[in-house]
């Protein structure tokens, strides 16, 4: 009976959404972290479940050509920031493809070949230290650093997503232990650290001030050192111009368009320079404000609220923009999308699965894949940035 802690010797196969690979054991699945497909490892079993185990690698005895030396110190010593650092850039965005191909038919029921997606690098910008926000929580002694993979316990090492401005004022705050603790690195070249704000208490400035400044194109947003961006240094930049395009090529000319799960605007923005007025519909109230303040004469409207209970009574949009959070939209937020009959939906997805399951949900309500591609905006990681343009008419690459 396998238990924890037992060491297994496994040969590895296809990768998994998650970060890991799948090999077998007697019959049981066990997802290996730390391998790649191909390898033969010695793994230590971490967790049993029913239908299968999780473990770690701690042996690499047959070595993929795919494997390099690992380029995070933090996830070296547990950290659960980078899960892809000992494998070639390269080979990364292989493994991530593979994996948003099988999601897309279990998940999305696509036929499997149906699409033969790639994962693009983002930018042109190195592969580490592309973040420019992250959240870090501090030890006993008041050291900043990341929660070990699957655990409380905290990793003071330096991280390779970590530009060296951040790294360095990660290491000049000291605030009380256990204390989570904002960074940024803004577009105006300033290093910030604060408190976030929780629960009616105002954030708490420790390094730099409480507003951090994002720009995109010609406009700029001040955004609370705690609130939401994009992490990748260049991400913002590069989906407002995919979507201001895709906009442009599928949704017609002009119009009125909806932004949903929005933030401060920043694809508004994008679809405004297409000539578009837009509803952006919000859950965050610093978010909207922030967006208020930068497009205060443009052409949008903020609502806040919940997507699905904030649609009914919009203007009927020529073009739907949605960038939900990783649990994706959900099947009732895409029928109402899809009711609503726009030319085009832009669908930008973080997480591959839930991705899958919402464009299959178009699919499933009179809408085809008219476009679909992926970018590698986390490097190091299993994580990916997907985009799917869905216009109407029968989807013929359905599985079912």
């Amino acid at each position: 009976m396998l238990v924890p802690n037992d060491l297994l010797e496994l040969t590895c196969g296809a990768p998994g959404h998650g970060g890991f690979v799948i090999a077998r054991h007697e019959g049981r699945a066990v997802f290996v972290r730390g391998a790649l497909p191909g390898e033969t490892v010695r793994a230590r079993v971490t967790e049993v479940k029913k239908s299968y185990a999780r473990a770690t690698a701690e042996e690499v005895l047959i070595v993929s050509p795919h494997r390099v030396g690992e380029a995070c110190a933090a996830a070296a010593a547990g950290a659960g920031c980078c899960d892809l650092t000992f494998a070639a850039p390269a080979y990364q965005r292989e493994l991530k493809a593979d994996v948003l191909h099988d999601l897309l038919a279990r998940f999305g029921g696509f036929e499997p070949g149906a699409f033969e997606p790639t994962v693009e690098p983002l930018s042109g910008a190195p592969v580490t230290g592309w973040r420019h926000r992250a959240r870090l929580v501090a030890d006993g002694a008041g050291a900043l650093g990341q929660h070990a993979f699957r655990s409380d316990a905290v990793v003071v090492a330096p991280c390779a997503q970590l530009p060296a401005a951040l790294t360095d004022l990660a290491g000049d705050v000291r605030p009380v232990p256990g204390t989570e603790v904002a960074l940024v690195l803004d577009d105006a070249g300033a290093a910030h650290a604060a408190v976030p704000a929780r629960r009616g208490r105002p954030a708490t400035a420790l390094s730099g001030d409480a507003l951090a400044e994002y720009r995109v194109g010609t406009r700029s947003w001040k955004i609370p050192v705690g609130g939401f961006w994009q992490a990748h240094r260049d991400a913002a930049t590069r989906y407002a111009a995919l979507v201001g395009g895709y906009a442009a090529q599928y949704g017609g000319d002009g119009g009125h368009a909806w932004d949903l799960y929005g933030g401060a605007g920043v694809l508004a923005g994008a679809l405004i320079d297409e000539g578009m007025s837009v509803d952006v519909v919000e859950t965050s109230g610093g978010a909207i404000a922030a967006g208020k303040q930068t497009l205060a004469r443009e052409p949008v409207v903020f609502h806040r609220g919940d997507v699905a209970s904030r649609l009914k009574g919009l203007r009927a949009p020529s073009t739907v923009v949605l960038d939900p959070p990783r649990t994706g939209a959900g099947a009732a937020v895409m029928t109402a999308i899809t009711a609503a009959a726009p030319r085009a939906i832009v669908h930008v997805g973080c997480d591959p699965a839930a991705f899958a399951r919402d464009v299959g949900a178009a699919c499933e309500n009179g809408y085809r894949v008219a476009e679909l591609s992926a970018y590698d905006a986390f490097p190091g990681t299993h994580h990916l940035e997907a985009f799917a343009v869905l216009v109407p008419g029968r989807e013929d690459r359905r599985g079912r």
